[in-house]
């Protein structure tokens, strides 16, 4: 590929990522547009920052999501997610410190397909591994393995550490003295741009790869499980609670859950691209919400604060997706919804 088809790559994808914005199916008010553009903008960083990693098969280190890819792709505000890039075939052990979090996971992924899907090689819950002191370690080899993400769900970060790990490569060679650093190359510099417009791509189609079809079914919950939505590169270790939503101006979406019992559970609002926002209200946990005598909880989602409780901000958005995450839980009842106008909340 020569140079300038890498820059039309990437110029392509861009455009594909526009237009995701754009010729969206449902109308674009003033808000959802610039929601959708700076969505786009969003991708971009992230495609240049990520793009730009040099990543070492021999010696292999975790790498914390990037803030700029924090809330894309419905990353859950309440998840550190930690990233290692594996050569296939060799053998890795990861050893560390479990940290506060409410829990904390290992899974390895496959590679991905044409459609940014991966498998899931093997998933992990630490607290199966951890001595008395806290300390683990966690050994794999697995043929098809191409990264290794921990994932920290956390319900008040401001009490709770981070754990601390490293990976290593097993049968890597011995580290001779430190090598300088390599100048570009312009094969390596061009990969980087393919693949960072690959990536972008994928993004800006994620809201076609998970469960498109429920779009035609707004406010009404589906369970989906980590293979129902593998593009999305889900956690096995958790069922998921999933609906589009839509709503007026003026109307409210009240959604009534009985929670199971479980270390962690949360809800998230996104929207129509999956992005969610964090400054804004959007998000609430197990130890968040405010809960009914009989141990259920309502949530009402509208455009401003209606003064009830646990209320997540649509932000003058018509339509996106809600969902649930269950940790080791599998609800009998799923949550239901019924629109209500903002002046007829209780």
């Amino acid at each position: 590929m020569s140079n300038i088809e890498h820059w039309t790559s990437l110029t392509e994808a861009i455009d594909f990522a526009v237009s995701a914005v754009v010729d969206d199916e449902d109308p674009l008010n003033e808000r959802e547009l610039a929601d959708g553009n700076q969505y786009v903008m969003r991708i971009l960083r992230a495609v240049g920052e990520t793009s730009l990693v040099s990543f070492d098969f021999e010696r292999p280190s975790f790498l914390t999501m990037f803030e700029s890819v924090r809330h894309l792709g419905a990353a859950g505000p309440d998840i550190d997610y930690d990233v290692a890039i594996l050569s296939p075939g060799q053998r890795y052990v990861i050893t560390g410190v479990r940290g506060d979090a409410s829990y904390v996971g290992i899974v390895v992924y496959g590679a991905s397909g044409a459609e940014g899907a991966s498998s899931i090689l093997a998933s992990v819950d630490i607290d199966d591994l951890v001595d008395p002191t806290g300390a683990f370690t966690y050994e794999f080899d697995y043929p098809d393995a191409a990264r290794v993400i921990i994932r920290q769900y956390f319900h008040d970060r401001s009490v709770e550490s981070r754990g601390t790990w490293e990976i290593d490569r097993i049968d890597a060679p011995a580290s001779g003295q430190s090598a300088e650093t390599p100048l570009p190359q312009m094969a390596i510099v061009g990969h980087q741009i393919s693949n960072g417009a690959k990536t972008l791509t994928w993004n800006a189609q994620l809201n076609r790869l998970w469960t498109p079809e429920r779009r035609a079914y707004p406010n009404e919950f589906v369970r989906l499980a980590a293979e129902d939505i593998v593009a999305a590169v889900p956690n096995p270790d958790v069922t998921y609670a999933f609906t589009w939503w839509r709503l007026a101006a003026d109307e409210s979406l009240v959604i009534e859950v009985r929670p199971p019992e479980t270390r962690y559970w949360a809800v998230q609002l996104c929207d129509r691209w999956f992005q969610s926002y964090p400054q804004r209200q959007t998000n609430l946990n197990g130890q968040q919400v405010e809960y009914r005598d009989d141990g259920t909880v309502r949530i009402v989602l509208a455009e401003t604060d209606p003064g009830t409780a646990n209320w997540l901000e649509t932000s003058g958005h018509t339509t996106g997706v809600v969902f649930f995450r269950w940790l080791h839980a599998d609800p009998e009842t799923l949550p239901t919804c019924r629109v209500v106008p903002v002046g007829q909340l209780e």
